[in-house]
């Protein structure tokens, strides 16, 4: 009458189902959570931490690809590139702060250098896309003022919600 050696009352599960069982569930809670997370991410919702693109990015990628590509080489100056010489700044602040003799005033000197170059860089962008408008007509200037806003809009969902609140 005694049952010591089965307390269960059922024999032990085999350990190939176990992990089967153990994987099955892993790749479920892996396909609910892409779902989940793919639902989120394209709902449309919560999105306030999204800006729109900045009127300078807009500007920018409003010049045709030639354009564009002669104001970065022009920018880019002794490095030969817009892209080198980003990557050149953020060099010299890197060396700069890891200076066993760190110089506040050189490593402004340095930024404030960067600032300048940044700035002339965007005078010419803006210079060349007012160039553009000036040769477009009324009808096309105001073709791109729509597009131009409606990318802002898409891009921006607190801005579009507060403008489509005003009649």
């Amino acid at each position: 009458m005694s049952t010591a050696s089965n307390t269960g009352g059922q024999p032990g599960m085999k350990l190939w189902l176990k992990l089967l069982l153990a994987a099955s569930l892993a790749l479920n809670l892996a396909v609910i959570g892409i779902a989940a997370g793919a639902a989120w991410r394209y709902s449309g919702k919560d999105r306030h931490w999204q800006r729109p693109p900045t009127v300078g990015a807009m500007i920018f990628r409003e010049l045709d690809r030639d354009t564009r590509k002669a104001l970065r080489q022009e920018a880019g100056g002794g490095h030969g590139s817009y892209f080198k010489r980003r990557d050149a700044e953020g060099s010299a602040v890197i060396d700069a702060l890891r200076s066993a003799d760190f110089d506040g005033a050189a490593l402004l000197a340095v930024l404030q250098t960067q600032s300048e170059a940044r700035h002339v860089f965007h005078t010419k962008v803006q210079q060349a896309w007012v160039r553009k408008l000036e040769a477009m007509t009324a009808q096309e200037r105001a073709a791109f003022a729509d597009r131009m806003e409606e990318r802002m809009q898409r891009r921006g969902g607190r801005r579009h919600e507060r403008r489509s609140g005003r009649d």
